[in-house]
């Protein structure tokens, strides 16, 4: 289905400060899918496609990876107008094989594809370790099952899975197979603490880029708080936003007392999110929504988010500020308001919360 190799799984990764010098001069002659992320990842994806439509002479399907996330608007796709991009559907998919006990599929386009790219930005990730490399195709791409399978709750809270850790990480490690096994063979990845492209294989770029980033900001105490920014790509719903809380209250070490507040600055103009799988969640427990922790996992869209939420309300109290839908939050029992952030002394100020997070010095 996929065809034979391509000469990307020799290539030398190349660092550079375009996608066109990164991807030097490589040339493809058979048809590729393009993976690139939704709306939730801040990357300008058209000059990543436009140096790749210039070297893949067999043509390209250009895929948004959506996961299970909502489908992007006209006017969100816009810009992407000239590739005639198509956006994932879940429930079209292609079985591929079964990883690690998870049932592989991939979106049709992609299967229908000899191979294909994931394009993406590195960013901290919560399960994966960091973004990009398989899985822009293997999640952004893959089937319901697949994604919930990979996202039961088991799975995100086992052993070894943890924020920028890629080495032992069980769920890295998955998603490595799962991409695999759909296709996916070359990976293009912006890294912003460095401001470079990288190109190669899937999983040497990933760990390259793993060791360009600069996650951790050392301090020398913890703190009665801290005000996490959210950046627009990821404030407007809780369900992507809450991510700069889980982040860095299950950070290898947090840099905020026991008890103490993750003031979270997010407009959640669409409230809770459209995963209905996290919003069911917090909707049928009150907090700190303990119950999502024991007894039967949650499921549907989103639900391990939901789980994520639970572990950070046991340790830490949440306050949502410049919050649009501050009564959608309060609905479950969420402290937020739509008054505007303000930075209490002796706080600490986090303002790149998915690319740099303060950490207690060992």
């Amino acid at each position: 289905m996929y065809g034979s190799l391509p000469p990307s799984t020799s290539m030398r990764i190349r660092a550079a400060a375009s996608p066109e010098a990164a991807l030097g001069d490589w040339v493809c002659h058979e048809p590729v899918a393009v993976a690139i992320p939704d709306i939730t990842r801040p990357l300008d994806c058209v000059p990543a496609l436009r140096a790749l439509r210039r070297r893949l002479i067999g043509g390209m399907t250009v895929v948004v990876g959506l996961g299970l996330h909502r489908r992007m608007t006209d006017t969100e796709l816009a810009e992407l107008s000239e590739f005639s991009p198509l956006q994932h559907d879940p429930d079209d998919v292609v079985s591929t094989s079964t990883v690690m006990g998870i049932p592989g599929a991939v979106g049709r386009p992609v299967a229908e594809a000899a191979w294909s790219i994931g394009v993406g930005i590195a960013e901290l990730h919560q399960y994966a370790g960091i973004s990009g490399g398989h899985k822009a195709v293997a999640v952004g791409c893959g089937g319901r099952e697949t994604i919930a399978a990979l996202h039961h709750r088991d799975r995100v809270c086992a052993p070894g899975v943890a924020l920028g850790k890629l080495d032992g990480n069980p769920f890295r490690a998955a998603i490595d197979a799962l991409g695999e096994a759909a296709g996916c063979r070359l990976c293009l990845l912006y890294v912003p603490a460095v401001d470079r492209w990288l190109a190669g294989p899937p999983r040497a770029v990933v760990a390259h880029a793993a060791e360009m980033l600069e996650p951790w900001q050392a301090v020398p105490r913890r703190v009665p708080g801290v005000l996490l920014r959210v950046p627009p790509a990821k404030a407007a719903s809780l369900y992507q936003a809450s991510r700069a809380a889980t982040y860095l209250a299950l950070s290898p070490s947090p840099p905020v007392r026991p008890g103490g507040t993750l003031l979270l600055e997010a407009a959640c103009s669409e409230g809770l999110g459209s995963e209905a799988g996290f919003v069911h969640a917090l909707q049928s427990h009150s907090p700190p929504w303990t119950a999502l922790l024991t007894g039967s996992p949650p499921t549907g869209a989103g639900a391990q988010r939901a789980v994520m939420f639970a572990l950070m309300a046991q340790r830490f109290r949440l306050r949502v500020v410049g919050c649009q839908s501050a009564a959608a939050l309060r609905g479950v029992g969420i402290d937020a308001t739509q008054e505007p952030a303000i930075l209490p002394t002796g706080w600490l100020d986090v303002p790149d919360p998915f690319h740099r997070l303060p950490q207690v010095r060992a």
